[in-house]
């Protein structure tokens, strides 16, 4: 019998690789879970006007651990090709201007809230459409994540950010903000 070893090691190869991403999901929904225990989060995202290339979407944060964390990235796992950056508006000069922001600080046990015309997220290449949803990851600088769906409102609609988004878990969280 002839052994070919060529076509062991590649089936070797492959098994290991399967093997791989199972773990790594594992791993991921129970840091999320455990997250998700230590975090209230709520928002929504605004519908685009006609011809718009990009859209707004304000999450609001509140630390429940008292520990403080970084929001390093915010990822639309739907949409791989589309992207979110971080932004805040400063007025300069009489001028309201956007910057971009690397990351965004929530303090231990404190809250940080976007919001038209301050810190918000700017959203490439999904059309926000009224009544619909947008799933959101963020991405926490110590490589937690927290998955989210934020409802879209009418441009017209009053925006209520104490409602709770809902989360990839069944865990929800009702948050003590105002709106707009």
């Amino acid at each position: 019998m002839k052994i070919n070893l060529v076509a062991i090691q590649r089936c070797l190869l492959g098994l290991a690789l399967l093997a791989l991403p199972v773990a790594a999901v594992t791993t991921d929904k129970a840091y999320s879970s455990a997250l998700a225990q230590q975090l209230e989060v709520t928002g929504y995202a605004r519908e685009m006007p006609p011809g718009a290339v990009m859209g707004a979407a304000y999450v609001s944060l509140r630390d429940l651990s008292g520990s403080a964390r970084v929001l390093a990235q915010v990822e639309l796992p739907a949409h791989p090709q589309a992207s979110v950056a971080m932004h805040t508006t400063a007025e300069v000069e009489g001028v309201s201007r956007m910057r971009p922001l690397e990351n965004i600080t929530l303090p231990g046990n404190g809250t940080v809230e976007m919001r038209p015309g301050a810190t918000h997220l700017m959203v490439r290449g999904v059309a926000l459409k009224a009544g619909e949803s947008l799933p959101l990851r963020l991405v926490f600088a110590d490589g937690s994540m927290h998955e989210l769906v934020l409802p879209i409102r009418g441009m017209q609609e009053r925006a209520d950010t104490r409602k709770p988004a809902a989360e990839h878990s069944d865990h929800q969280h009702h948050s003590h903000h105002h709106g707009e």
